[in-house]
C-alpha cells in the first residue's frame, strides 16, 4: 500500500479503539444513571460488571490465536458488528439475564477478537524502527475520539430530562457508531497479505505459559500492573464519592468522568514515557515514585472530611491520582523489554502477567458496589462492610505493596547486570589445541 493508504488504514483502525469499549466501560463516566437505565441495582451491576471482567480476563489469552487463524481485518469489522448489536440489545433494557448476555458478547468480541486483532493490524503498517511511533499515535488517537465522543455524550444526557434515558439514547448511539466503523475499516483499511503471512504466532501455548510461569518477571511484573490497575478500575467509584458526599452536581460529574477517563489517557500516558526515558531511566523506579504518590493520596482520601466545602481539594486529589494512574499504564508493559525478557519468552510472560494485571476487573467492581452501598436507591441502600474508609485502606495497601513489587524489581535487576559485569571472562584457547 502507499503511504496516503497507510496512514487512512492507521487513523481508521485507531478511531475504532475510541468507539469499541465506550458502552462496555460507560460506568466510568456515568455509574448511576447506567444501572438505573437498566433497572439494576448497584450492587447487581457491580457484580455483573465482575462477570464482564472474569470473562475478559479468560478471553485475553484467545486473542492470539483467533488473530492468528483469521484476517485481523475482518476479526475488527465482526468485533464492531457484534459490540454494535450488543449495544443496541442493551439499550432494550433486557433485564437482569439479559443485561448479563450483553456484557459477556462484548467480552468475548472486545478481547477475544478485537484487541489482539488491532495490535497485529497496526504493527503491519510499520517496520520495527516504526513501533513506537505508530503504538503511541494509537493510543493517542483512541484518547482523542474518546474525549471528543465523551464531551457529546455528556451534552446528550445533560439535555434529556431523566439522565438514565439520556444514557439508553447514547448507549445507541455508540451502537450505531460501531456498525458505522465497521463499514469504515471494511471499505478503507488495506491489508498485506504478504506480510501477514511472515509475522510471529501472536498464539500463546501451554508451553510458553508455563516457562512464563518459572520467570520471576512475570510476577513482579504482572502482579505490579495489577497492583495499579487496582486504582483504575475503582476510578469510576468516585463519582459517587464526589456527588453524594462532597456534593459536586450530577451535570459537573459527567464531565468530570470524561477528563478523568479519556482526557489523562491521551495526556499523562505519552508523559510518563517521556519521564521515564529522559529522568528515571528505569519504568521500575518510576513506578515505585507513582505507587508512593498514590499511597499519599489514598491516605488522604482517607481522612479527608467529607464535605460539600473540601469539594475542590477532593476534585484536586482525584485528578493527580487520574495522572498517575495514567502515566503508569502507559508504562508498566515497557519493564518487559528493560529486563531483556527474552524474545521467544515474552508472548507467555505478556500473557501471564496480563491475566494477573486484568484480575481486578473480575471482582472490584462486585466489592466497591457492596461498599459504597447506593444512596439514591429507594429504599437507600447504605455503605457496608467499612464504605469508602474500607476502598481507600483497600487501595492504601495495593500501593504499598505496589512499592514492594517495584523495589523488588529495581533490585533484581540491579543485581543481574552486577553479576553480569563481574562474571569471569574465560581465557582465550591457544592456537593449535
Amino acid at each position: 500500500m502507499n503511504k496516503a493508504q497507510k496512514w487512512l488504514s492507521f487513523f481508521a483502525l485507531s478511531m475504532t479503539g475510541g468507539i469499541i469499549f465506550q458502552v462496555a466501560y460507560i460506568r466510568f463516566v456515568y455509574l448511576e444513571p447506567t444501572y438505573t437505565a437498566l433497572n439494576l441495582s448497584s450492587q447487581q451491576y457491580g457484580n455483573i460488571i465482575s462477570a464482564f471482567g472474569a470473562v475478559a480476563i479468560v478471553m485475553y489469552f484467545f486473542g492470539g490465536w483467533f488473530s492468528d487463524k483469521f484476517s485481523p481485518k475482518l476479526l475488527i469489522v465482526i468485533s464492531l458488528v457484534g459490540m454494535g448489536i450488543a449495544d443496541i440489545y442493551l439499550a432494550t433494557v433486557p433485564g437482569f439475564w439479559g443485561v448479563v448476555a450483553a456484557h459477556i458478547a462484548m467480552a468475548v468480541v472486545g478481547m477475544g477478537l478485537y484487541w489482539s486483532a488491532l495490535v497485529k493490524s497496526i504493527s503491519m503498517l510499520g517496520d520495527s524502527g516504526e513501533q513506537g511511533r505508530l503504538f503511541g499515535f494509537l493510543e493517542g488517537t483512541r484518547g482523542i475520539v474518546s474525549t471528543a465522543i465523551g464531551f457529546i455524550g455528556t451534552a446528550i444526557v445533560a439535555a434529556s430530562v431523566v439522565p438514565a434515558h439520556g444514557v439508553l439514547t447514547l448507549i445507541r448511539i455508540y451502537g450505531v457508531l460501531s456498525f458505522v466503523f465497521a463499514a469504515i475499516v471494511w471499505f478503507v483499511v488495506r491489508e498485506d497479505k504478504t506480510r501477514l503471512a511472515g509475522l510471529d504466532s501472536a498464539t500463546v501455548t501451554l508451553k510458553q505459559l508455563l516457562a512464563a510461569a518459572r520467570n520471576r518477571y512475570t510476577w513482579l511484573i504482572g502482579g505490579t500492573a495489577m497492583l495499579m490497575y487496582c486504582f483504575y478500575t475503582t476510578l469510576g467509584y468516585f463519582s459517587p464519592l464526589l456527588q453524594g458526599n462532597y456534593g459536586v452536581s450530577a451535570s459537573m460529574i459527567a464531565v468530570i468522568g470524561v477528563v478523568r477517563s479519556y482526557v489523562f489517557q491521551f495526556v499523562a500516558g505519552p508523559a510518563g514515557g517521556v519521564v521515564v526515558d529522559k529522568v528515571t531511566r528505569s519504568s521500575a523506579l518510576f513506578l515505585r515514585w507513582m505507587f508512593a504518590g498514590s499511597a499519599v493520596l489514598a491516605a488522604l482520601f482517607l481522612v479527608l472530611p467529607r464535605t460539600a466545602s473540601l469539594a475542590w481539594l477532593a476534585l484536586v486529589m482525584m485528578f493527580v491520582l487520574c495522572a498517575l494512574v495514567f502515566a503508569s499504564r502507559g508504562v508498566y508493559w515497557s519493564t518487559v523489554g528493560e529486563v531483556e525478557v527474552p524474545e521467544q519468552e515474552r508472548g507467555g510472560v505478556i500473557g501471564l502477567a496480563s491475566g494477573l494485571a486484568y484480575l481486578p476487573d473480575a471482582f472490584l467492581p462486585s466489592l466497591c458496589a457492596w461498599w459504597i452501598g447506593d444512596s439514591s436507591a429507594s429504599p437507600k441502600v447504605p455503605e457496608q462492610g467499612g464504605g469508602y474508609s474500607a476502598l481507600f485502606v483497600f487501595l492504601l495497601v495495593a500501593a504499598l505493596l505496589g512499592l514492594v513489587m517495584t523495589t523488588l524489581t529495581a533490585r533484581t535487576r540491579r543485581r543481574e547486570l552486577a553479576a553480569r559485569h563481574t562474571a569471569p571472562v574465560s581465557d582465550p584457547v591457544p592456537a593449535g589445541v
